[in-house]
């Protein structure tokens, strides 16, 4: 089947996030007692604010604020140092202006709020890409779960079998894949090496590498 749209993840795929949240969550969760680690964010890679919230309850047997409450003060310390940073990824512009004249509907699948996907795709210039920035936290499911990708999907009025999803972390790979939609990633924060990455359809080092061969390949 013909590919008709591109969905990027955004953190670790357009902008180098991924260390400032980790930042963001150490310092949320040690403010209020919680002695989260580099290395506790780092195997949290991919999961949602809340889930990570969740987890380091479970983890550190306490719970000094309501999860949601939690989670949405590490959203908003990572919002605040993201936008300060615009870190934009190298490549991007040139792979997105790549992709729009080729003809591909673009869109954005993310577990982020949608002030940060709003805030950081304007700030960097590349807002002008996306016909759609799909927010997992305005669904009733956020990733591993399908359906932030199936959202996008649906608003640019393609099939999932039509469109290929991007992704940096274990999490968001299974979530495309969870989809039924063709695979590309390129590993950030967790390493090249791992073998799960073998469920995608591509790996690659760069978006820079993304041509219309390897798109037609998949």
């Amino acid at each position: 089947m013909t590919i008709k749209a591109i969905i990027f993840d955004m953190d670790g795929v357009l902008i180098d996030s991924e260390p400032l949240w980790k930042q963001a969550g150490i310092e949320t969760f040690n403010t209020y007692g919680i002695p989260v680690t580099w290395e506790d964010m780092m195997a949290l890679t991919g999961i949602p604010a809340k889930g990570v919230a969740t987890l380091l309850y479970e983890k550190y047997h306490l719970s000094p604020l309501p999860i949601d409450e939690m989670a949405d003060k590490f959203n908003q310390h990572a919002i605040n140092l993201i936008l300060e940073k615009k870190p934009l990824i190298s490549g991007v512009k040139e792979t997105l202006e790549k992709l729009t004249a080729l003809g591909y509907k673009m869109a954005i699948a993310s577990a982020s709020p949608r002030s940060l996907l709003e805030g950081i795709t304007k700030s960097c210039g590349i807002d002008q890409y996306f016909t759609y920035l799909s927010s997992a936290t305005e669904l009733s499911y956020n990733k591993p779960h399908p359906e932030v990708w199936l959202n996008a999907a649906k608003v640019l009025g393609v099939d999932c079998y039509e469109c290929i999803g991007i992704e940096d972390s274990i999490i968001g790979m299974i979530s495309v894949k969870a989809a039924s939609m063709k695979c590309i990633v390129v590993p950030g924060i967790i390493g090249p090496n791992d073998p799960r990455w073998s469920l995608a359809n591509k790996k690659l080092s760069s978006l820079l590498e993304i041509n219309q061969q390897i798109i037609k390949q998949l």
